[in-house]
């Protein structure tokens, strides 16, 4: 269940934000494809070395991280917020769009230089650190606006107590979101001059990056209550607001650590203990509460959620294994984003449904939600097993054929990775066939 849309400006609105989502995901599958590829024995070595790799690497991440996340985001303040579209909702989402274009195209105008941060790698492009900005901006400007429009909602609290659950979900999510754009800025001011390239990303990125992964924390809960909320009966709404305060409280609290000095080990050190100590457990509590309620009931959990939750699991058990900068790592994180991607794939068809836009075929919709969930967790497996033998992260690493425990995980891995594709592949040809009949209605109606 979603927040009801407003009218057809909202909806309009929507639709927009989700279009650019789709157009993120279909980029950053094509430099997935390339990424995996570049890491398979044998079929690395045909690859024209590191760089190549790192741009590659750079692009899939921001796409399918920043961009697509985000994008969604707005698609669900958008249905759930906002009540007419303003021109600066329109304006931020044209902004958006200009700058994940320029972010994706930028390798096109010149020499670049990739920079391997944590959360956010870069290129070292005028071009893409362009696009980036203007991407930063439109989602500071989504964010302010739905919190305003989140607002209004207070005088007409609705009836429905899960929406009203939902709402302040979002409300929540907007938050933390401008919380850690605060920090990226404070910290942009508080670096030293002489801090310059990846030294200078690094903690850039870092407290502000930890800060956004409790707002994706917010919006997978979203999405687990959106996926699950027709099939059982929920905690109540007062249990179910006071889970999701304290899942984005740390998120809100964070920006104090700006108290510490960015280039210290303190402050690296206290942002790290933030996300070990205070960013799984709410999501476990709600998955136990979830998971019980479909045992009483008999039901089984719809897939968008049982799998999300798998990969959460095993991304929270690899990520206590993390001993060194190795694909372990890589292992990790891929669990838990993969996690939230896994529930917004899931409730994407359900916005299409809200949307009017119609939904794809049940089975084809567990199709794809099994193939893309069952090829990151062999991904998973493969990076975890090549990080256990020292395998470093960030490189293709070594690409030639031989017999040993690292070459065959990064076999699983190259698996996993090609069919994870797959179904980021099959999911966008569900959404398409949905969004392309909507888009050009409304396109002809404008016209």
């Amino acid at each position: 269940m979603l927040p009801s849309a407003r009218g057809a400006g909202s909806e309009s609105l929507a639709l927009g934000w989700l279009v650019l989502a789709t157009a993120a995901v279909a980029a950053s599958s094509l430099f997935a494809i390339l990424i995996v590829f570049a890491r398979v024995p044998g079929l690395g070595a045909l690859f024209p070395g590191t760089e190549f790799y790192r741009v590659a690497l750079t692009l899939h991440v921001n796409l399918s991280q920043w961009v697509w996340f985000m994008a969604f985001a707005g698609v669900l303040w958008s249905l759930g917020l906002v009540r007419v579209p303003g021109r600066w909702h329109w304006f931020a989402l044209a902004l958006a769009a200009a700058g994940a274009l320029l972010m994706a195209l930028s390798p096109a105008f010149g020499a670049i230089r990739p920079l391997m941060a944590n959360y956010l790698p870069v290129l070292d492009s005028p071009w893409f650190f362009a696009g980036l900005g203007a991407y930063g901006l439109a989602v500071l400007l989504m964010a302010a606006r739905v919190m305003h429009d989140g607002a209004e909602h207070r005088r007409t609290a609705s009836a429905d107590s899960l929406s009203d659950v939902m709402r302040l979900g979002l409300k929540l999510a907007a938050s933390v979101v401008l919380a850690a754009l605060l920090v990226f800025v404070v910290t942009a001011v508080l670096l030293p001059t002489e801090l310059f390239g990846l030294a200078r990303f690094e903690s850039l990125f870092w407290g502000a990056g930890h800060i956004w992964q409790f707002s994706l924390t917010t919006l997978m809960l979203l999405a687990w209550l959106g996926l699950t909320s027709a099939r059982i009966p929920l905690p109540s709404a007062a249990r179910l607001k006071f889970l999701l305060a304290i899942g984005a409280a740390p998120g809100l609290i964070a920006p104090l650590l700006l108290l510490l000095d960015p280039v210290s080990p303190a402050y690296f050190k206290a942002f790290t203990s933030l996300m070990q100590w205070a960013s799984w457990q709410v999501p476990l509590v709600c998955a136990v509460w979830l998971m019980l309620a479909h045992w009483r009931a008999g039901i089984v959990p719809a897939t968008g959620f049982s799998l999300s939750l798998i990969l959460l699991v095993a991304g929270i058990a690899l990520g206590a294994m993390i001993d060194g900068q190795t694909t372990l790592v890589t292992a990790h994180y891929h669990g838990t984003i993969g996690a939230v991607t896994l529930a917004f794939m899931g409730l994407t068809h359900g916005v299409l449904a809200c949307l009017g836009c119609g939904s794809p075929a049940r089975r084809a919709v567990e199709w794809q939600l099994r193939l893309y969930g069952n090829g990151i967790l062999l991904m998973m497996f493969g990076l975890a097993g090549a990080g256990l033998m020292g395998a470093p992260r960030k490189i293709a690493g070594n690409v030639g054929i031989e017999f040993s425990v690292e070459t065959l995980s990064r076999i699983v891995m190259g698996l996993g990775g090609t069919l994870a594709t797959a179904g980021i592949l099959y999911f966008l040809v569900l959404v398409l066939r949905q969004l392309w009949p909507a888009v050009s209605l409304r396109m002809a109606r404008h016209g």
